[in-house]
């Protein structure tokens, strides 16, 4: 169990758990201790985790992202990586990201959970040849590290039209519209370039050594090049057009639902070249 890093999972799910309800019992109760518990578990969650990849890694001799059980567990941490990041970027005001840091614990935590259900196994097993490649080590990385900050995009994104609606209706939004904007905006500039080197420039690079293409039309590429598209329009008609607030949100909202399907969706609901992972 030691080996193959599941204990330190398992750390790191209690740890997510009990930083939501910290983060939760702060915002309910305006408790800023409650909330600064909640990053100091969410951290220690956040170690954990990272040390049981690390001893996987070792264990299987590649980085841990060789199947959906590894890569549901690397998608979860990566979410914590890329809030932590943020909270760092807004430490002055780090008090008013808990209710984001609220969604990113639960999520993360939600990660493990499916990764620890019956569909996927944590034993360790021989890979396939077309799996023993560092290439498919940095392609499936690095996006998963920029679908992490989208998924931080998609939290406030969602959290912006949530209380636009209710600002609209008279209500007082718990956290500054302005503020989950920019939030939104800077999580999509730092993650569209870790997922435009890991899904396209690696992903072809590992395809042309797995099947002997660069491309193949497979369904996971296609729409992992609909959902590119999808925040180069983000980032195109933001930055040339001052697109902001409402319809930047709905853009980075429907980019993240398409990149979990283009994660999930598409080995289980479409056969292709990456059934197997």
């Amino acid at each position: 169990m030691l080996s193959n890093g599941v204990l330190f999972f398992n750390i790191a799910v209690i740890g997510y758990l009990l930083s939501f309800f910290l983060y939760l019992f702060s915002l309910i109760f305006k408790r800023v201790r409650l909330g600064r518990a909640g990053s100091i578990v969410l951290l220690i969650g956040f170690a954990a985790q990272m040390l049981g990849l690390l001893l996987r890694t070792i264990d299987i001799k590649m980085f841990s992202v060789t199947d959906t059980y590894e890569a549901l567990i690397f998608y979860s941490w990566v979410f914590v990586l890329a809030y932590l990041v943020i909270e760092l970027l807004y430490r002055g005001i780090w008090q008013r990201l808990r209710l984001v840091g609220m969604f990113i614990a639960i999520s993360a935590f939600g990660m493990i959970a499916a990764a620890a259900s019956p569909l996927f196994s944590a034993e360790t097993h021989p890979l396939i040849p077309a799996l023993q490649s560092y290439w498919l080590a940095l392609h499936v990385s690095c996006t998963i590290v920029g679908e992490g900050f989208f998924a931080v995009a998609f939290v406030t994104s969602f959290l912006f039209l949530l209380f636009e609606r209710r600002k609209q209706q008279g209500g007082d939004p718990p956290i500054s519209l302005e503020l989950l904007d920019d939030i939104s905006y800077k999580a999509v500039a730092i993650g569209f370039p870790f997922f435009t080197l890991g899904g396209l420039f690696f992903g072809a690079i590992w395809a042309k050594h797995a099947w002997g293409s660069y491309w193949s039309w497979d369904p996971k590429e296609t729409f992992m090049l609909v959902t590119w598209l999808v925040y180069v329009l983000y980032l195109h008609m933001r930055v040339r057009y001052g697109w902001r607030e409402r319809r930047a949100a709905w853009i980075a909202v429907i980019g993240f639902i398409l990149a979990l399907f283009t994660f999930a969706g598409v080995n289980f609901l479409l056969s292709g070249l990456h059934s197997y992972t």
